[in-house]
């Protein structure tokens, strides 16, 4: 077995392993992601240029 095929095995198992990796982390999604809050519609008043 040559070095040149030993290399590309072994670069198409890790692109194998990261390929897997990735669709099960697509599959799953974060784990601990909190929920976010609805978005407020208040409106504070803020005036360009600071005159209230």
């Amino acid at each position: 077995m040559s070095t040149a095929v030993k290399v590309s095995a072994f670069a198409a198992a890790l692109v194998a392993v990261f390929a897997a990796a990735w669709a099960i982390g697509s599959a799953v999604g974060p784990l601990d992601e909190a929920p976010t809050p609805p978005p407020t519609s208040e409106h504070h008043g803020h005036h360009p240029g600071g005159v209230p």
